[in-house]
C-alpha cells in the first residue's frame, strides 16, 4: 500500500460469561505505518469486548476526526464515541459535541489521571481500564492473521492468543451522577 499500512485479518471469539452472549468478530484492517502495536491491541480489545451489534472500527486511524471506534447515530453523530489508549481534553470536548456517550479504553493510568479527576464533570464520560501487563503481551504478538479467543466474566478479561494466555481486571470508571451505560458485561 501507497501509506505504508500493513493489512491484518483478525478473527476473534467473544464470550461474554455473565450475559451469555458469544459472538465472532471479522475483520480486516489497515493498520497505518504510525499505530503503534499496543494501540492496536487496546483497541482490538475494545472493539471485541464492547457488545453493540453496529461498533465499527475507524478506517481513518491517523486522520482525527473520526473516533477509533463507534457507532453512528446519523451521518454527523455517534452514538458512541470510543477512543483507546489516551483522550485530550480538546478531543474529549469535541467528541461530548458528537456523541451520547463517550467511552476511553486504556491501560496507561497516568494518560487517564487527568480524566479520573474530571470524570464527573463529564456525564457521558466513561473508562475502561485493561491491564498494562496484558496489552504489552498481546502486542508482541501481532501478526497478519490474529485468532484470539476472549473472555468477559464480571471484572475478569482473559485472552487466548494461540498458545497464550492472558488475564486482565477490566475495570469501569463512571461519573458518579450518572448511571454506568453497560455494554461490556
Amino acid at each position: 500500500m501507497a501509506d505504508g499500512s500493513t493489512i491484518i485479518k483478525a478473527d476473534i471469539s467473544v464470550s461474554h460469561i455473565d450475559s451469555q452472549d458469544f459472538l465472532t468478530r471479522s475483520e480486516v484492517i489497515a493498520v497505518h505505518q504510525a499505530e503503534s502495536h499496543q494501540h492496536l491491541v487496546q483497541r482490538l480489545l475494545a472493539w471485541a469486548i464492547f457488545r453493540h451489534h453496529q461498533l465499527q472500527m475507524s478506517r481513518a486511524i491517523c486522520v482525527g476526526d473520526e473516533p477509533d471506534l463507534f457507532v453512528k447515530r446519523n451521518d454527523v453523530q455517534f452514538e458512541h464515541w470510543i477512543e483507546v489508549d489516551q483522550l485530550p481534553l480538546d478531543r474529549l470536548e469535541k467528541a461530548e459535541a458528537k456523541s451520547e456517550h463517550v467511552w476511553l479504553f486504556y491501560c496507561d493510568q497516568q494518560k487517564a489521571q487527568k480524566l479520573h479527576k474530571l470524570i464527573n464533570k463529564h456525564p457521558s464520560l466513561q473508562l475502561v481500564e485493561i491491564d498494562n501487563d496484558m496489552v504489552e503481551n498481546l502486542s508482541l504478538l501481532i501478526e497478519k492473521n490474529l485468532a484470539w479467543s476472549v473472555m468477559i466474566d464480571h471484572d475478569l478479561l482473559t485472552v487466548a492468543a494461540g498458545d497464550a494466555f492472558f488475564e486482565s481486571k477490566l475495570t469501569l470508571f463512571h461519573p458518579l451522577t450518572v448511571p454506568a451505560v453497560d455494554l461490556i458485561h
